[in-house]
């Protein structure tokens, strides 16, 4: 929630001087195999745009990605660890475009925030060759530990290629194909009984280093438009 929160902060921020561009527009949008989310479009100048989107990671486009881990033939017990955190995450964007007619071209960064509280000890362990009884317990807890927590973001760089289909009045429709790249990821593991900060940071190597290898995802996007009339002078 708090990643949510920040993320939103910074899109309303970036964005409140674009607010008062001559042409704006609201989405809702459904992109494969990102997210659901609401978006902003602005015109700052004849031909370039910049907009803005937030929205959700759920099924069924959590379970895509996972299919396409298995699919490039990631470790089992990675895709495991994993698995549950991409359930459920947040996706922030940015993104600036050429117009010309109905077409458009742009560039985009995005970052996607996932968190899950059930990782499997015993997965972990075998993943990493460790015993968790080998790291110190936090003062004051107790317990036998069976699951960790795992908190993975990912930022993201990429292209994309839209098309507008007009509708009636002030609605039109958006597709949109991307492609994006990993430019880097930050990743923690943790619990409330031990400290695992040194299991952390190999996570975090471990993950970053999967990410800039793997990490290049297709996308297609459909969008429902509503244009913001022009205002007065």
């Amino acid at each position: 929630m708090k990643f949510a929160i920040t993320v939103l902060a910074f899109l309303l921020v970036g964005f409140s001087n674009v607010a008062l561009a001559q042409k704006s527009s609201l989405k809702l949008i459904a992109e494969v195999p990102l997210h659901f989310g609401i978006g902003y479009e602005g015109m700052v100048s004849k031909r370039f745009s910049a907009g803005g989107s937030i929205g959700v990671l759920t099924s069924p486009n959590s379970d895509l990605i996972i299919k396409y881990l298995e699919f490039i033939g990631t470790d089992e017990r990675l895709v495991h660890l994993i698995d549950d955190a991409f359930q459920l995450g947040v996706v922030g964007e940015l993104n600036f475009n050429y117009n010309f007619k109905r077409n458009y071209v742009g560039v985009f960064g995005q970052v996607l925030g996932a968190q899950a509280g059930d990782a499997s000890v015993s997965i972990m362990e075998d993943y990493f060759k460790v015993n968790v009884n080998n790291y110190p317990r936090i003062n004051g807890s107790s317990g036998t530990e069976r699951y960790l927590t795992i908190r993975t973001r990912l930022y993201q760089a990429g292209i994309l290629l839209g098309h507008r289909f007009p509708l009636k009045g002030r609605f039109e429709i958006d597709t949109e194909l991307g492609l994006s790249g990993n430019v880097g990821s930050k990743s923690k593991i943790y619990s409330v009984n031990r400290d695992y900060s040194e299991l952390s940071e190999r996570f975090d190597n471990s993950l970053d280093d999967f990410y800039k290898q793997y990490a290049f995802i297709p996308s297609f996007a459909v969008m429902l438009v509503y244009k913001f009339k022009k205002p007065e002078n």
